[in-house]
């Protein structure tokens, strides 16, 4: 896919609508700019004939040299408000550009984000958008200042002669179809080479965060030494795009100085001819030279030209995905406490979440694209807490992921009160459905901003009420700032109870009608899981939540259980009910725990 005309057009008009007032000034600098470029010889142009037939007086001459020296300051002037204004207009352009790709990147479905790693996905949101920082400032800019230039110079070519207009209007022209024509020449190149950067940052990112496992396991040597095959590979798409990208310039500098020396010869006989005056001729020179440094600017231009259109095809390339998860039309779900139920559901993960899955599992791909739910229904009532107990890869987290909704059932439905989940806004679904996993991820900022996840509504009071409920007041009170404590990750900051009890506050902060807990105790001993089994606790009061388990002692309270193998249930009813049948499968893994 090559960049075109609509499509810089449609971006340029896009981002730089919002900042009008700007854009504005911008244009008042750029034709202060060229009024006073091209007025500047014609100054010049009468100094040089009053003193060529020696009729100018002094003091004309004398205001003549003072009138250039004041539009040479305005040109110079209205260059550096122009720079000032480009830059301002650049940043805000692209800031709001990163803004609608975040936006639009985390409203994208989980099998999109499981295709790329964090630091390719950064890259692709940050790196392109910084890239086309010249493209909306420098570029457009010098496009539009150039154009503006050329007709200034052309209308006042007219004025004097209309041969000098056509004659620099034909040399304006084959210039400008040299530039046209090797617009697009290595935008492929430089699409590729940010396709090789976006992959080495992603590799990086990922080799970074797990830095701790590749040095115990002596795993280093054989990631530098594919950090390094990625890095050749990114100087030998640079060296392409870099050099291929360069010919425009030779090509504009041929054409420029060939044609400045026919026109300097021709303007020469007519002044021998006295058909023009040394002004004139000088007039002449100066506007092809003033010509000269737009094209020559643009030739280097065409480079970040190039630049830019590969990163908007990326950027294209990115706006064009969409979700497979369409919103609904429901603000609200209904009123606390709700029922959940599964209605013959089946589900089976996208292609790469699948072969990613099955990697992590050992599993081969075959395997991994088979159904994880088959045909799945049961209903838990409201305010009722069930566990979910089975092997590995027997689809109790898929259960997790299908509740809240980060996939939609390949068949069947999840309902809430009834209500299909496909009827609820995302927003409000996320907001009422809350899931608590053994991964928990914090940020390098205050406890206070981790907890409400940087959100400014949720006031001290909110949260110190939380961590009363919750038993976490004495934790709290011993940390050296209190809430304004900086935390980074668990692994960095926290024991595994700490953590495990803030991602039970950050939960419990939004009221969530239904709350699930996937493994959330799983990497805690004995002694810890005591203790967060309080803040457990009152995360569950009158709220419908769902626990998924290896370990029997984390379903001992629950109300009901469901056993899953094979993504098909093996077992479900009350818990009670199934500890006082001998045959049922409940007891049948408590029997196994306890041998």
């Amino acid at each position: 896919m090559k960049p075109t005309f609509a499509l810089y057009r449609r971006f340029l008009t896009r981002y730089l609508a919002h900042c009008r007032a700007q854009v504005a000034l911008l244009g008042t600098m750029l034709l202060a700019h060229t009024v006073t470029s091209v007025y500047a010889p014609q100054v010049l142009r009468g100094f040089i004939d009053g003193v060529a037939a020696g009729s100018a007086a002094p003091p004309a001459l004398a205001r003549a040299a003072g009138l250039f020296l004041a539009v040479a300051a305005g040109r110079q002037l209205s260059r550096g408000l122009t720079a000032y204004f480009g830059e301002s207009v650049a940043w805000s352009a692209t800031n709001r550009l990163r803004t609608d790709l975040l936006r639009h990147t985390v409203g994208l479905d989980l099998s999109f984000v499981n295709r790329h790693a964090p630091g390719v996905m950064l890259e692709r949101i940050d790196g392109d958008s910084n890239q086309l920082a010249s493209f909306f400032s420098q570029l457009s800019l010098r496009l539009l200042r150039g154009i503006l230039l050329l007709a200034g110079i052309l209308i006042a070519l007219l004025l004097e002669d209309w041969r000098l207009c056509l004659a620099l209007l034909g040399f304006a022209a084959a210039v400008t179809l040299i530039l046209v024509k090797l617009r697009s020449f290595g935008v492929p190149y430089h699409d590729r080479l940010r396709a090789a950067a976006a992959h080495l940052h992603g590799f990086v990112e990922e080799r970074l965060a797990g830095l701790e496992d590749l040095t115990a396991l002596g795993g280093l040597v054989p990631a530098l030494r594919r950090m390094a095959e990625l890095v050749a590979v990114q100087v030998e798409r640079a060296k392409r795009a870099f050099t291929l990208g360069a010919l425009v310039w030779p090509a504009v500098n041929v054409a420029m100085g060939v044609g400045t020396g026919l026109m300097l010869a021709w303007g020469g006989a007519l002044a021998l001819r006295g058909e023009m005056t040394i002004g004139t001729v000088y007039l002449l020179f100066s506007y092809l030279n003033l010509m000269f440094w737009p094209f020559e600017d643009l030739a280097h231009q065409m480079e970040e030209l190039q630049k830019a259109g590969g990163n908007l095809v990326r950027i294209q390339r990115l706006f064009a995905h969409r979700s497979s998860l369409a919103d609904g039309a429901r603000g609200r779900l209904p009123a606390r406490p709700v029922g959940v139920a599964f209605d013959r559901v089946s589900f089976r993960y996208p292609a790469a979440a699948s072969a990613g899955r099955a990697a992590a599992a050992g599993n081969g791909a075959a395997e991994a694209a088979e159904e994880v739910l088959r045909d799945l229904s049961f209903r838990l009532e409201a305010g009722r807490v069930l566990g979910i107990l089975g092997r590995t890869g027997s689809g109790k987290t898929t259960v997790t992921r299908l509740l809240a909704r980060l996939y939609d059932p390949t068949a069947g439905r999840v309902t809430l009160n009834g209500v299909d989940l496909r009827e609820f806004r995302l927003s409000a679904l996320r907001a009422g459905v809350a899931v608590v996993t053994q991964d928990v991820q914090f940020f390098r900022a205050t406890i206070r901003d981790n907890l409400r996840l940087f959100d400014p509504a949720v006031g001290d009071g909110r949260l110190l009420q939380a961590c009363d409920r919750l038993g976490m007041a004495p934790w709290l009170d011993r940390q050296p700032e209190g809430l304004d404590t900086v935390i980074s990750s668990a692994q960095l900051a926290l024991s595994a109870g700490e953590a495990q009890r803030l991602a039970v506050a950050r939960a419990f902060l939004r009221d969530p009608a239904v709350v699930v807990l996937d493994e959330a105790a799983a990497r805690l001993d004995p002694a810890t899981e005591r203790d967060v089994e309080h803040a457990l606790k009152a995360l569950l009061a009158g709220r419908t939540g769902v626990v998924i388990a290896h370990r029997l002692r984390s379903v001992e309270k629950v109300d009901d259980i469901l056993i899953l193998e094979r993504g098909s249930m093996a077992e479900y009813g009350p818990r009670q009910a199934l500890l006082d049948d001998p045959g049922s499968r409940l007891n049948e893994l408590l029997a196994l725990g306890a041998a």
